[in-house]
């Protein structure tokens, strides 16, 4: 009996529990737990609830359910109060990254940043661009192990192709519900297998192939536009997700979704927002993502979508398209099984093939009614193309200067991903241009955001002007490596050249049949304050009214 009683005896030893706490402050220290932390819950529950468990059945002098509580409650105390003074003492005073400059909370916690960054607005890159301000420096600790970083000179260190950093352990957050897509993978080399098949499926002959879609879609929306045109207000962000999510359905699924026809919000855009809004949050706490996407409330959204991409993906398989789309190149014609990760690629195909492309749509329809002069002399522009032609295709407008432009002013403005990618350094650290050494497994954030309307690289950064991306006004960008609303490197968006080809399809046509301003009521306000930074931008709504330039 005395061998069975010794362990329960440790419940009762402040010192060994205290110890025990340091010994799991040194764990957690020394590896990643971000998408394990669901381990630790356990073995704690496990181990207190031994405790209990084992004073109510040797220990003598228990006498009562409520002396048991007692005991239990005490070591988890002592622990949970030891190991929290412990993780707080060292980030806050002894951590590798106590000398840089940065908010005091913020080296303490993560939940420093969700409550001044995220909260209320849920715009974290604004809260980026204010600590640039405040500090003045390029390099800012927010976090207890990470780093913000504002100089472009960095870029190639971080993002390039030679960089020595990897994908930071938000990729993996979710992955053990619907496998990791090739943008998600953190392995250098299964994303560079992965990658290219998706190269592919974006290269020269394949994207001549999508032209004729692209054209028919374009063709589509611009007809519903005209309808719209008959009312004083239409809320164009509505109608570029319908847009942007049928060319994704015909482009990559060989599908039909046919919002543009219906001209309603489909279910599938309500779910695709529903299950990227948390990341506003819990894209700062990787840990929390993947505690809540373990629980049915917290990964409800998720699956679902998960789930409608995979019966996507699953009818797509079943039939041989007449025109090539992108799970053409993906999908291995000779295998019917669908595997996770095809599954996670068809998902990625959806949130980046569509959401970002409305995005931008968006932002552009908002800079052209807040800028009518630009409008003006890009519908001049426009107008000398193919004049006889009722519709420009994707060919016609694809060496249009100024309307190239227009796009690169709006995607430097107001980036897909504000906020940037996530990236961990490697063991040995990196130091940077300017001389700053970064420790090894530190994050890194660049934001994109604050980066692209930075004067040291673009002259009046604040400003929209179309022509410093034209022959006009080159001297008004001073470093051109700032600008990567693509992002930069091995991992940059592979369907840029696809997303391009669709912004100036649309923004062509749109400006050649109307005329756009405002709607009455309408200033731009709710696009700049209600957009949501969820990695990518659930986008504020914005009205326009639609004045046709042809005969009605």
């Amino acid at each position: 009996m005395t061998k069975l009683i010794r362990p329960v005896e440790l419940a009762h030893n402040k010192p060994i529990i205290a110890l025990l706490a340091l010994v799991t402050h040194w764990v957690l220290h020394n590896g990643e737990w971000d998408n394990a932390f669901h381990v630790f819950l356990g073995i704690w529950t496990l181990a207190f609830n031994g405790i209990a468990a084992g004073e109510y059945m040797y220990d003598a002098q228990v006498k009562t359910v409520g002396d048991v509580v007692q005991i239990a409650a005490t070591a988890a105390f002592i622990y949970f109060g030891t190991l929290t003074t412990s993780i707080l003492l060292h980030r806050g005073f002894f951590h590798r990254l106590r000398k840089i400059p940065g908010p005091f909370f913020a080296r303490f916690s993560k939940f420093y940043g969700v409550y001044a960054g995220v909260l209320p607005g849920f715009q974290y890159f604004k809260w980026s661009e204010k600590l640039q301000q405040e500090y003045e420096t390029d390099v800012i600790r927010t976090g207890p192990r990470e780093v913000t970083i504002y100089c472009a000179d960095a870029i190639p260190l971080i993002h390039g192709p030679m960089s020595r950093c990897r994908k930071g352990p938000w990729y993996s957050g979710s992955s053990h519900i619907g496998g990791s897509s090739t943008q998600t993978t953190r392995d250098k080399e299964e994303h560079k297998r992965r990658r290219k098949a998706w190269d592919h499926a974006f290269n020269a002959k394949a994207l001549r192939e999508y032209e004729p879609r692209l054209n028919r879609h374009a063709l589509a929306l611009m007809e519903r536009l005209k309808d719209q045109a008959k009312q004083p207000s239409v809320r164009i962000t509505n109608w570029a997700n319908f847009y942007s999510f049928d060319v994704m359905g015909d482009v990559g699924f060989s599908r039909s979704f046919g919002m543009v026809e219906k001209g309603e919000e489909a279910d599938v855009i309500k779910l695709l927002h529903e299950s990227m809004s948390p990341l506003s949050i819990f894209g700062h706490i990787t840990w929390g993502l993947n505690l809540a996407t373990r629980t049915e409330a917290g990964a409800k959204a998720l699956i679902e979508h998960i789930d409608w991409t995979s019966n996507v993906l699953k009818e797509r398989k079943k039939v041989t398209p007449k025109e090539n789309d992108i799970f053409s190149w993906l999908l291995d014609p000779n295998d019917d099984k669908i595997t996770p990760e095809m599954n996670a690629d068809s998902r990625l195909l959806v949130v980046a093939g569509s959401d970002t492309t409305a995005a931008t749509l968006g932002w552009i329809s908002y800079e052209l009614c807040k800028n009518p002069d630009i409008q003006a002399k890009l519908r001049r522009a426009i107008d000398a193309i193919e004049p006889k032609k009722a519709h420009l295709d994707v060919d016609d407008v694809a060496k249009c200067a100024f309307l190239d432009g227009v796009i690169n002013e709006a995607l430097r403005l107001h980036p897909a991903v504000p906020s940037g990618v996530q990236r961990e350094t490697p063991p040995e650290g990196i130091t940077l241009p300017n001389g700053t050494y970064i420790p090894g497994h530190i994050i890194i954030w660049m934001p994109i955001h604050c980066i692209q309307r930075d004067p040291r690289y673009f002259q009046q950064p604040l400003k929209f002007l179309p022509e410093r991306w034209t022959n006009e006004r080159p001297d008004a960008i001073i470093d051109k490596l700032a600008f990567m609303p693509f992002s930069t490197g091995v991992y940059n968006c592979v369907g840029q050249k696809l997303a391009m080809m669709e912004l100036r399809s649309v923004t062509a046509n749109m400006i050649r049949l109307f005329e756009m301003s405002f709607a009455e009521g309408e200033d731009g306000s709710t696009i700049e304050h209600k957009t949501r930074d969820c990695f990518t931008t659930n986008v504020g709504k914005l009205d326009v009214r639609l004045t046709p330039r042809y005969k009605t």
